[in-house]
């Protein structure tokens, strides 16, 4: 199984940023997406900041606070993406027996957590020589475990995700809206001290904006917390959808490679 991952991965890798032509705009654009809306915000909170102070803590930088919550969940959606596609893209190689859907499922989480954690030091590093800015975490070991929760989320709704893309086409396109939701219910972008009460009560049940908060609660000194966020919710929500996912893959893992007979 190790053999089938680690050649999977490197292919992957290889195809992952589209013809050799075009490659170098896939890197750019894997690296300028996250980045672009960085910067927008950065400049348009710190235009905001001059006029109300309580816009972010004098402690924490807008853009590593940016930083902190858009990459990491740039990694989540990539890797729901990458493995509602991963089927329909390896069917082929699923004619050989040792490849089974579960292999691409991992080599694809895999290759996007080395993507974007390679892209996270990176953008820190920047910020950190050229900026001047404060980007090590305080509790270091706290942010990887939040980060591997994310990966955790992203493998378990992805598998959900995929099996529901193969098998009902109508959900297809509602699917493919379901970052939009997260996006807007996990703090990625809005502090939770400027969420209108009620709708942050709301925002609670999302599991996402537990491990976002507590993320960045453990990347910044005396992080703002609005509410008890804990890791038992979180880690129970990822337990019950991995459950569900590796549950209904059990018993349709033939359906899923049937179309290559076809």
């Amino acid at each position: 199984m190790l053999n089938v991952i680690y050649a999977l991965f490197f292919r992957e890798l290889k195809t992952r940023f589209g013809a050799k032509n075009s490659r170098y705009l896939g890197y750019l654009w894997v690296v300028g997406e996250p980045l672009s809306i960085v910067l927008i915000i950065t400049i348009f909170v710190t235009i905001i900041r001059e006029y109300h102070h309580q816009v972010m803590p004098e402690n924490i930088s807008i853009f590593i606070y940016l930083v902190s919550g858009i990459v990491p969940f740039f990694m989540f959606r990539s890797i729901v993406n990458q493995l509602m596609n991963g089927i329909s893209a390896n069917l082929g190689l699923f004619a050989y027996k040792p490849v089974r859907p579960i292999h691409v499922f991992i080599a694809r989480t895999l290759l996007e957590f080395c993507i974007y954690f390679v892209i996270f030091v990176y953008v820190l590093f920047v910020a950190g020589w050229f900026l001047r800015l404060e980007v090590i975490p305080t509790h270091f070991l706290d942010v990887m475990f939040c980060i591997f929760l994310l990966i955790l989320s992203g493998f378990a709704l992805g598998i959900c995700f995929a099996i529901l893309w193969h098998l009902i086409e109508p959900l297809r396109t509602l699917l493919a809206y379901f970052s939009i939701v997260f996006y807007w219910s996990s703090g990625v972008i809005f502090p939770t001290w400027l969420m209108p009460r009620a709708l942050l009560d709301i925002f609670y049940y999302n599991p996402l904006l537990h491990i976002m908060e507590l993320l960045r609660f453990n990347f910044f000194d005396s992080y703002p917390l609005q509410d008890d966020y804990n890791y038992g919710y979180p880690i129970f929500c990822i337990l019950i959808v991995l459950f569900v996912g590796l549950f209904f893959y059990h018993f349709n893992r033939h359906t899923l490679t049937a179309a290559k007979k076809e």
